[in-house]
């Protein structure tokens, strides 16, 4: 069968970060001190209240230049993880004082943030799929748009009705996506591997503590060792360009790990070998699926790969929110 390509829409948003100057402002106010001859001067202070310290971080973000729609976020995050609530506690509870203990944690937070490190590793955990996970410099920070490939994955099992579906999730990272799909398709059997063994003691870390069985491998999916058929391949491996690398916001040029991100001169460094092995790593007989996240600029290359690799495969490209081509489909039905 030939080959054919199609290009689907889909509602997951992904987003964007622009850098400026940074600058952090303290959480505490001072009562104006009545002069008093021969006494000593009073140094109480009064502290804000929730609203107030919700505007104060925003403002404080926005000027070490965090955008204005990720501002006001990460704002109520960080109010929330230094006062223990949750966002409903953090909205009724607005107008009460600030606890002194938690101001005191806001300005040890943003004095990190406003120098462009990432919240999710300040904070050590990141949501992906209304789940959280730990995170650290280890690993990459997962994105929204990857919950898409978790979209795909489940609708495919759904869809053929696939009851135990063998999935192995390739570059795995912090095991989001491995252990999210362990949850969505409960009788899966799933692999998942990474060349990083600093990555997958994180990832059997989240697997703990999330309850699941999966299989982590400490290797190259895509070299013949693997002797395994699947009925999904799932990844979302390095595919920037290594020319763009510097050219990404701080929070990833400077903070995540260079080999999750660098795909090489072209971005097909990984990506290439990933879909050149694709007819050893899916089941012989369908249906099966690759659902593998890529970037924009390198589409058509991937397509082309695909063509020649899997000539009797259905590809689609889906899009994100963006509109931007954002996953590789690969069946085989």
């Amino acid at each position: 069968m030939t080959a054919s390509t199609s290009r689907v829409t889909t509602s997951r948003k992904s987003s964007t970060a622009k850098s400026t100057n940074s600058s952090t402002r303290s959480f505490t106010r001072s009562k104006p001190e009545k002069s008093k001859p021969r006494q000593i001067a009073d140094t109480s202070f009064s502290l804000p209240t929730i609203a107030e310290a919700t505007r104060a971080t925003t403002s404080a973000l926005l000027n070490a230049g965090i955008p204005s729609d990720e501002a006001s976020v990460e704002a109520r995050t960080m109010l929330r993880s230094v006062c223990g609530i949750t966002q409903e506690q953090l909205l009724a509870n607005y107008s009460d004082e600030l606890p002194t203990t938690a101001a005191y944690c806001l300005e040890h937070l943003l004095s990190h943030r406003a120098s462009r490190e990432p919240l999710a590793y300040i904070l050590g955990e990141k949501e992906f799929y209304g789940r959280n996970f730990q995170v650290d410099r280890r690993v990459l920070i997962p994105r929204p748009e990857t919950e898409l490939l978790i979209d795909l994955c489940t609708q495919f099992a759904e869809h053929h009705h696939l009851q135990q579906p063998n999935i192995c999730d390739i570059g795995t990272g912090s095991g989001v996506i491995a252990i999210t799909l362990a949850h969505e398709i409960p009788n899966s059997r799933i692999t998942a591997t990474d060349i990083s063994e600093d990555a997958l003691e994180l990832a059997r870390s989240n697997a703990k503590n999330h309850d699941v069985n999966v299989n982590f491998a400490n290797k190259d999916a895509t070299e013949p060792q693997i002797n395994l058929h699947f009925d999904i391949i799932v990844s979302n491996p390095p595919y920037i360009k290594r020319s763009a690398l510097e050219t990404l916001q701080p929070e990833v040029r400077d903070w995540e790990p260079r080999q999750a991100l660098d795909g090489g001169p072209n971005g097909m460094d990984v990506l290439q070998p990933l879909i050149e092995t694709l007819p050893n790593l899916l089941r012989k007989n369908g249906p099966t699926a690759a659902f593998i996240e890529i970037d924009p600029p390198i589409a058509q290359s991937c397509l082309e790969t695909v063509r020649a690799a899997v000539p009797d495969a259905e590809i689609q490209i889906h899009l994100d929110f963006a509109g931007l081509e954002r996953v590789l489909v690969v069946l085989r039905v």
